[in-house]
């Protein structure tokens, strides 16, 4: 088989193929022995890797003889007689390429635990939880939520997430009100997906300077809502 017919294997391992260059792909390996060998180990040594809890151990001598010719010069090939392909050009590029596929994943989780609970020191941009707060349900209401009030140097932002809520018919949202001394202000409108789940990230610097004694969800026949129409679905002092 041509070499280049067997570059496509990172990609194919990472999804990232065209459903055409997937499907010609896949015919190239039923007839390259050597490519499906290839793809059962790096399979193997990726399995689950990023999250586990503990290390997997590839097969005995597999990690030695990917992974130690990375950082190394391939030999000089001796014009001798000609011997089975053993993709060393693909191998260095290939563990190149996990390593810095990991490094990224561990970059994401990281950053994504600090932006989600703020324990992050990145200079004067330290995000701030002013409240943290979960709805109470109405009666015969099933649905959960929480919402947070997320201050930094430059804005004010309110988060709310809810759950097990009730599908929708028409045009209607869940419309998300901030009150104050009995008023409301609309704080964000949003569609659930089909598991019951949603939320909004509303800024509040708009508003100006208020104290916000409860907040409520509310089902609203449209978004258009500029007071509450439907009946408080949850809610919570504040």
């Amino acid at each position: 088989m041509e070499k280049k017919n067997c570059e496509p294997i990172l990609d194919y391992m990472n999804g990232q193929l065209s459903d055409m260059d997937k499907k010609r792909f896949e015919k190239h390996l039923t007839g390259c022995e050597e490519c499906r060998n290839e793809l059962d180990e790096w399979q193997i040594l990726i399995q689950d890797l990023p999250f586990a809890s503990e290390p997997i151990e590839p097969p005995i001598g597999m990690k030695e003889r990917i992974l130690g010719n990375v950082f190394t010069e391939e030999p000089a090939a001796e014009p001798a007689k000609k011997a089975p392909r053993e993709n060393s050009w693909l191998k260095p590029m290939l563990a190149a390429a996990l390593f810095l596929s990991l490094l990224g994943n561990v970059y994401a989780v990281v950053n994504s635990g600090s932006q989600k609970y703020n324990a992050t020191e990145q200079g004067n941009a330290i995000d701030k939880v002013e409240k943290a707060v979960s709805l109470k349900a109405s009666d015969h209401i099933q649905s959960n939520a929480k919402a947070l009030m997320i201050k930094n140097d430059t804005s004010l932002e309110l988060v709310v997430h809810a759950d097990k809520l009730d599908k929708m018919k028409g045009k209607e949202v869940y419309q998300v009100w901030l009150l104050e001394k009995g008023k409301p202000y609309r704080a964000g409108s949003f569609v659930p997906n089909e598991s019951g789940e949603g939320g909004v990230v509303f800024k509040l610097d708009s508003f100006g300077s208020h104290k916000w004694d409860t907040i409520a969800i509310t089902l609203e026949p449209d978004e258009k809502s500029q007071t509450p129409k439907g009946s408080i679905l949850l809610s919570k002092p504040l």
